[in-house]
């Protein structure tokens, strides 16, 4: 006579959960594959964590910086009002300034050696300082504050992010390294027009950029003011093809720990001003709409007490245009970094980020044209 089995004899497999029949080895591998799945899973949680532990770091040591921000730079201190300053159109109460534009500057250089990409070496020595700061940019079709979604207010900060952004595809070997091409190529495109550089038979693809973002923020400014801004932008984008520590660029020019540890638009990290760039990325660029970018081109002012014809020299023997030495002090003190007033009555809250200056009544710093069309 058989007697039923009973339903816990070992000869029976117990169904799963779902009502499926495993047998003992699948039965194993399935466990053996959930134990997988929750290790990945507790992998993924701790470094989410470790993640979010960052960010709190950052933001920790981002306000400590605030406190010590000025002994990054030098003291901002106001000179006299009798210094001359860079202006959309020469005035007749400039008369260094009114000199240099009635007499034109010197017969422009022909020629120039080709640069050769490996002609200056330097050293990469903190590459991972730049990598985490590469990688915190976001690319210009990311989500942006509503400010930014007005029509035709996008163009020029989508645009800068874009053409600043192609610098992170170049190698050294695909740029010029020489310092003294540089600034000739700078000078000769402000001062003769930039055909003038990219007719010649070696070019650079940094100084197209410098071009395009010229015609595109600086190209109605004055000479000073795209001479100042166009060649301490071309340091940086040097800087960020050799992934090095910087050392290229002055000390308060140099990312912030907002910049190295927060997401933000390529575009924020080529102002001179170190809180302003800290500004740009904690608001995600809210305030480079079209309307800023019209007056900041204009309103800038570096404090330059001589013609504009000092600002430069052409180096005998090679027929280099090349940036003397009192101009390139100069722009190396961003207390010579000047904004006019009326683009603080625009824009208040930038006067803790950037120095006003002693611009006289009748200088008028309203933009003479449109960038892009209407605001």
């Amino acid at each position: 006579m058989a007697f039923p089995r009973s339903p816990n004899s070992p000869g029976q497999t117990k169904p799963w959960s779902s009502g499926r029949t495993l047998t003992p080895a699948q039965r194993e591998r399935k466990r053996y594959k959930d134990r997988i799945s929750k290790r990945q899973k507790s992998e993924r949680d701790k470094e989410g964590l470790a993640e979010l532990q960052n960010q709190v770091d950052a933001l920790h040591q981002l306000i400590q910086s605030h406190t010590s921000l000025g002994a990054d730079i030098s003291p901002w201190v106001l000179l006299p009002d009798d210094f001359n300053l860079d202006t959309l159109v020469p005035s007749s109460s400039s008369p260094s300034a009114l000199q240099d534009e009635t007499n034109p500057p010197p017969t422009p250089p022909q020629s120039a050696p080709p640069f050769n990409g490996e002609s200056e070496q330097r050293e990469p020595s903190q590459p991972d300082t730049l990598v985490s700061w590469t990688k915190g940019h976001h690319g210009p079709l990311s989500n942006i504050g509503p400010s930014l979604q007005e029509s035709g207010s996008r163009l020029i900060l989508e645009f800068t992010d874009e053409i600043l952004g192609t610098t992170l595809g170049f190698t050294t070997l695909d740029i010029c390294t020489s310092e003294e091409l540089n600034q000739d190529a700078v000078i000769r495109g402000v001062l003769e027009g930039w055909h003038s550089v990219e007719s010649r038979t070696y070019s650079c693809p940094l100084w197209k950029i410098i071009r395009q973002v010229d015609e595109q923020v600086f190209i109605h400014g004055g000479i000073l003011t795209r001479l100042t801004m166009l060649s301490t932008i071309l340091k940086m984008l040097v800087a960020v093809v050799y992934q090095n520590s910087f050392t290229g660029v002055p000390p308060w020019y140099r990312p912030r720990p907002s910049q190295l540890h927060f997401p933000h638009r390529i575009t924020a990290d080529y102002f001179a001003w170190p809180g302003f760039r800290e500004r740009l990325v904690l608001s995600d660029c809210e305030i480079l709409t079209h309307r800023f970018f019209k007056y900041f081109a204009s309103c800038f002012r570096l404090s330059w007490p001589h013609s504009i014809s000092s600002a430069y020299v052409v180096r005998p023997g090679s027929e280099l245009y090349s940036f003397s030495d009192e101009f390139t002090r100069h722009v190396a003190d961003l207390s010579m970094w000047r904004m006019c007033k009326t683009f603080f009555s625009l824009f208040p809250a930038l006067e803790e980020d950037m120095l006003p200056g002693n611009i006289s009544p009748s200088s008028d710093c309203s933009p003479a044209f449109d960038i892009l069309g209407p605001a």
